[in-house]
């Protein structure tokens, strides 16, 4: 039942599940690159995803994160 019920919390928080679509539009890493990247779970884009059936879902503050991580040092 603790499953069920953090599957429901999560997919109830729609404002913040982006599909990979979402993440290409919003963001610029184009949907192949992001199969890629959860194919070989390079820089963790398996762990970020969230697998609906078939869909394929990222939490929003996940990717703002991750960008987050990648940028350099600010001169």
């Amino acid at each position: 039942m603790q499953a069920s019920s953090a599957v429901s919390s999560i997919l109830n928080s729609k404002s913040d599940l982006i599909s990979p679509q979402q993440v290409d539009a919003d963001y610029g890493i184009p949907e192949r690159t992001q199969a890629v990247w959860r194919c070989t779970n390079r820089y963790g884009w398996r762990d970020m995803a969230i697998h609906v059936g078939r869909l394929i879902r990222y939490k929003r503050p996940d990717i703002e994160a991750w960008l987050e991580s990648r940028r350099g040092p600010q001169k």
